[in-house]
């Protein structure tokens, strides 16, 4: 092969892994501005009405760590079948799984429903707070079946390597949902019931119109006619046993934040605004990098599905650089312009100050912090193996980052920016647990050493 077909395959190869992320990333971006056009809406009510929301907010973000888990679980089975062109059982699967998700999402539904007070008053008692949240929670739970379906079929988009439907679905969404939004709440007048209102139409509309596009991809209608009868248990059987570690994994996560914000609370509540402002501020060079996790899980199983093991390394090599550069960028905003950032979320002096300092210390580590995505993604997508990850971050979140920020903050009384280093000592660990995983398991060369053991 000549050094100019090379530099074309290349150029090629970067042309695919942009083709994938950019609309994941313009998809979290759509997602970002939404939720601050909702939260604004929201906000411009009463305090009763911001919190009544946000303790719903909190019930549905906990469900939605078993959605998300559920979509990365049947993303990893979807992306094997796609690769391997088996599309019959790509769809069934696709049925079976909707059909069974769907079953758990009436569950949790039935559940909210008969013992409302009873989880509601866990994070508030007030009566008139309570009475609200149970109305604007009977409306979410509305949506809800859509919202699993619009999270599923999003997770089938991008194992066939189509990120642009998700993004445009995404748009659909935001624009239905801020118009709404706007005309039920301030129009029509009907406060917190009118944001409800707005967000069902949304998950509605992207639940149906999402599963319509889907049937007409070209893979589902060759695939011919299948039943939404549970039928392909083995499909079932994989996604969930690739589900539970990511799903854990979110749920670690969930705990670790309130293990933290108690650790950084010691330290002042300017303290913890500070950090959590740093963080909101963080996600403005974080957006960028968010797709390659998507995209390199995607372009693994489609290397490994074509059996082309130079084009599974290539795939991942173009990836790791392209993410480092980003990263990099990003990172030397965070280091050398931090308050240019915390400008963007904050006004008050004493928390840009604490924030840029949070900033600075993660700009430092940016590198390896999202370069574990693509990693990850080759994971995923390459060995089908979601419990390594799920390890991975048990193990730096319970071995590094609590134990050390609990000793920094309640035996050696450490500068706040302790805090911060402890935080970026876990990140630079899971980045090496990851590399030896790779290493160990030879991930590399894994379309060889298939090829090996179907010889056999």
């Amino acid at each position: 092969m000549s050094n100019t077909d090379t530099t074309l395959n290349k150029k090629q190869i970067r042309k695919d892994i942009l083709v994938l992320i950019i609309p994941v990333i313009l998809e979290s971006i759509f997602t970002y501005l939404a939720e601050i056009v909702s939260a604004g809406f929201v906000g411009r009510l009463t305090g009763m009405a911001v919190t009544s929301q946000g303790i719903v907010i909190r019930i549905i973000s906990l469900l939605n760590v078993v959605w998300s888990g559920i979509r990365i679980g049947s993303m990893v089975y979807y992306v094997r079948l796609y690769g391997e062109h088996r599309y019959k059982e790509l769809k069934q699967g696709y049925q079976n799984i909707i059909t069974i998700t769907l079953g758990i999402a009436f569950v949790f539904i039935l559940t909210l429903v008969l013992f409302p007070s009873q989880i509601l008053s866990f994070f508030v008692e007030d009566a008139e707070i309570l009475d609200a949240a149970r109305g604007y929670m009977y409306i979410m739970l509305i949506g809800l079946p859509f919202n699993v379906i619009h999270r599923l079929n999003g997770a089938c988009f991008n194992a066939m390597g189509d990120t642009r439907t998700p993004m445009f679905m995404q748009v659909l969404n935001n624009v239905i949902n801020i118009v709404c939004g706007y005309t039920f709440i301030f129009a029509l007048e009907m406060d917190l019931m009118g944001a409800g209102l707005a967000t069902i139409a949304a998950q509605i509309a992207g639940g149906c119109v999402g599963t319509f596009l889907l049937y007409r991809k070209p893979a589902f209608r060759e695939a011919g006619l299948t039943s939404f009868k549970l039928k392909d248990r083995e499909s079932i059987k994989q996604t969930f046993l690739k589900a539970i570690p990511v799903a854990i994994e979110d749920g670690a996560w969930q705990l670790s934040a309130i293990f933290m914000s108690k650790i950084i609370l010691t330290y002042g509540s300017d303290a913890y605004a500070g950090f959590s402002l740093g963080g909101s501020a963080e996600l403005f060079t974080e957006l960028p990098v968010i797709g390659f996790t998507v995209a390199a899980t995607a372009l693994a199983g489609k290397a490994k599905g074509q059996k082309n093991g130079p084009l599974f390394r290539e795939y991942f090599r173009q990836q790791m650089w392209m993410n480092a550069i980003v990263s990099g960028i990003g990172g030397l905003v965070m280091i050398f312009a931090p308050m240019l950032l915390m400008r963007a979320v904050t006004d008050i002096p004493e928390l840009m100050e604490i924030g840029k300092y949070y900033l600075m210390v993660m700009g430092l580590i940016y590198i390896p912090q999202n370069v574990q995505r693509t990693m990850k993604g080759t994971i995923y997508g390459s060995m089908g193996d979601t419990k390594a990850p799920m390890f991975i971050a048990m193990i730096g979140i319970w071995l590094f980052r609590i134990p050390l920020a609990a000793l920094s903050a309640y035996v050696f009384h450490a500068p706040l920016v302790f805090i911060w280093i402890v935080i970026a000592v876990d990140q630079v660990a899971r980045f090496l647990m990851m590399h030896f995983y790779m290493k160990k398991k030879k991930v590399m060369q894994c379309v060889e050493l298939q090829a090996e053991q179907e010889a056999l």
